[in-house]
């Protein structure tokens, strides 16, 4: 119910309400993943491209979300379609170099 607020917060003029109300999930809610989608989504969607790469990097940096590789992959993936759309491919180059670079010490040798 919280996130619904939030997402209509975010939507109809409100956001950094919404920000508000997705932080407070996040934070009691660290390792649900479609929490996390909603409110990348939103982000990614809201034209402030600072304020998203800050909220893909903090997701990114979190261990609980990165512990799940089906998670990582979901994250990396909607973090290169934001840099794709907004045509920063040299991002998109780093962020494939991470992911590799999070296999690697997953998965790696």
């Amino acid at each position: 119910m919280i996130s619904k607020f939030g997402q209509l917060e975010f939507k109809h003029g409100r956001p950094e309400n919404g920000r508000t109300m997705f932080e407070g999930i996040i934070s009691s809610y660290p390792k649900r993943m479609d929490i996390w989608s909603v409110y990348l989504n939103l982000e990614a969607a809201s034209g402030n491209k600072q304020q998203a790469r800050t909220l893909f990097e903090k997701c990114l940096a979190r261990e609980e979300v990165m512990k799940k590789t089906h998670n990582a992959k979901q994250v990396f993936k909607l973090y290169a379609e934001f840099e794709l759309k907004n045509k920063n491919q040299k991002a998109v180059e780093k962020i494939k170099e991470r992911a590799e670079e999070y296999l690697e010490k997953h998965y790696g040798d």
